[in-house]
Formats: structure tokens, sequence, C-alpha cells
């Protein structure tokens, strides 16, 4: 017989026990040890599968937390979202939890009848289903974006202090025409990255061109666009700190094909730490962000969160600035 077909009244008639006797089995709840063993055999047994809709009615646990990562071009291409749906993997694995991922493009269709709580990668362009899920109150933990007073639990990234001490990085080897490949503006990570480099720009005292900052999108293809604006300007650049790595690897095959020579004509630092970019005769000098402690982090919050309803934690992970060979004094 299908395992599907199996009910929880044919688990009871085989182990010889009542039918709540099962269902509390089930839902881990309170049973004698004697009752516990013949209905865990008969489980087996029966190769029985409890409906995850009986188990929710119940008021049990699912053991599945939903990562909700919201669908943008060449997102199964980013760093980023798969190294984070890596890390989240893992740090469920370990505690022997499932991951039932959702990638939202348009339609909120994301069931947390699924789920025992939800982890939320950023939220850009599906605010209504954030707040969805809010309302709905399941246990809820947004990573990489700082939610200010919100009443949500949250695990972000300093970027600030990522863009502030590459740019200051770079000003303290000489540097003052230092251009910024921005990201998506609307993207709150890009926005601070963006900011801090503009705060270490304002404290040395240099005065930060328009035409300095160009938006990429993360894409390589609109970085090699923007890097064509930069390097036609009267006065073009002699450093470029990147949004991600993924932009600075575009930079250095950029210079290869003007021959611009890194470090010594320009120096490039980017952001993220990507082992991809680490290969070739350079090695990137890049800022760092703890994504796996990110996952991690969230991991743990949303656990606590489901076992016992607690105040918001808002958790702020520090970035690390590696560097390596793209920087040199001018």
């Amino acid at each position: 017989m299908s395992p599907l077909k199996i009910t929880i009244k044919d688990v009871a008639k085989k182990a010889g026990v009542s039918i709540a006797t099962v269902s509390r089995y089930i839902n881990n709840s309170p049973l004698k040890e004697e009752n516990r063993t013949r209905v865990q055999k008969a489980i087996k047994e029966l190769n029985y599968q409890p409906l995850v809709y009986a188990r929710r009615l119940a008021g049990g646990k699912l053991d599945s937390f939903g990562l909700v990562i919201p669908g943008y071009e060449g997102i199964f291409y980013s760093f980023y979202a798969l190294e984070l749906i890596r890390e989240v993997a893992a740090a469920l694995d370990e505690k022997v939890i499932d991951l039932h991922l959702h990638v939202f493009w348009s339609k909120d269709s994301f069931k947390t009848s699924l789920v025992d709580g939800v982890i939320v990668a950023d939220i850009i362009g599906n605010e209504k289903q954030f707040k969805r899920l809010v309302k709905e109150e399941i246990p809820l933990v947004v990573v990489n974006r700082d939610l200010g007073d919100q009443e949500v639990n949250s695990v972000s990234v300093n970027n600030f202090k990522g863009g502030y001490e590459a740019t200051e990085f770079l000003i303290h080897h000489g540097h003052k025409k230092i251009a910024h490949l921005s990201g998506d503006n609307r993207v709150q990570c890009s926005q601070h990255r963006l900011e801090g480099y503009k705060s270490a720009m304002k404290k040395a005292g240099i005065d930060v061109p328009n035409s300095y900052v160009q938006f990429t999108n993360f894409s390589r293809k609109e970085a090699r666009e923007k890097l064509g604006v930069l390097f036609s300007l009267k006065n073009p650049p002699t450093a470029v700190f990147c949004c991600s790595d993924e932009v600075a690897s575009e930079v250095l095959s950029f210079a290869e094909e003007k021959r611009i020579e890194i470090p010594k004509e320009l120096s490039v630092i980017g952001f993220d730490d990507n082992p991809h970019c680490l290969y070739g005769n350079l090695m990137l000098t890049t800022v760092r962000q703890p994504l796996r402690e990110m996952a991690q982090e969230a991991v743990r919050i949303l656990k606590e969160n489901i076992k016992e309803k607690r105040p918001p934690q808002k958790v702020v992970l520090d970035t690390e600035l590696i560097i390596r060979d793209t920087v040199s004094f001018i």
C-alpha cells in the first residue's frame, strides 16, 4: 500500500493503541515509553507519513523552515543568493529541519501552513508579502536588511562600515579620484555601501563628482557600460570601489582589454569575498560579508521564537576588509 494511503487508524491498529496515542506521538506530546516504542515500530513498518496539514491542525511542529528570496534577473547566478541558500540549508541540516525554498517573482503564493517559521532574504519588491507574513504572526526573521524600529527579528550586515573602510583604504594609498560602481539604489545594502563611500570621501575632504558614482544593478553588463562612461571622462578615476566582486571582476576584464595595469594604474576593491573571483594572476582585494554567520543567526533566532515567543532581536554583523593584490599606492 502507498505510504500516502496509510492512515493514523492503520498505525493505531498495528500498534494496538488508540488513535489519540498515535496523535500524541506525532506531535511529541508526553507518552508512556512502551506506547512510544510500539507506535514508532508501527510507523516504521507501515512507512507512515503524516500529512503536514494534519500536524499543523493538531498544533504540532512541522520541522520545516521557509526561506523567501525576492526574484530578480540573474538570481541563480548571484553569489549572495546561492551562498545564503547553501548556508541556511547547512544550518537547518545540523538541526534536522527541512528547508522550504520560495522565490517570489510577482505572485504571493507562499503558504505559511507548510512551515514553522520564515526567513526572508531582504525585502525587494515583495513588501506586500512581507506585511502579510507579519500580519499572520508566524515566527519571522528578515536577513540582509536593517528594519529600524519595526517589531520584527532581523540579521543585517554593516554595509556602511564596509563601504567606508574600503574607500578609506584607497584614500590611505594616496587615491583621490575614486569612483564607485554601485548596485541597485532601491536595495538597502547598495544604499548603505554608497553612503559609506561618500562619508569616507567627505571626511578626507575629497569632492565626489556626480559622474564618479555609477549604478550597475549588480550586473556585469551594466558595469561594462558604466566603465565606458568613467574612462571617457577628462579625469578618469585611479581607483574603483565596486558593489560586488562580480562587478569588480568586470573592472579587471575591462582593464586587461584596455591595457590598464592593475594595480599600478588602477586600484580595485570588490565586495562579498566571492571565491570564484580569486582566480587568475591577481587576487582581488575585497570586503567580506559574513553570510554564514547571518544564516546561522537567522536559524537560531527563528528556532528560539518557535519554541517561545520573545521580543524582537536585532543583530548587526560586521564586515572585514580582505587585503590582497589589487590596491597599490599612487
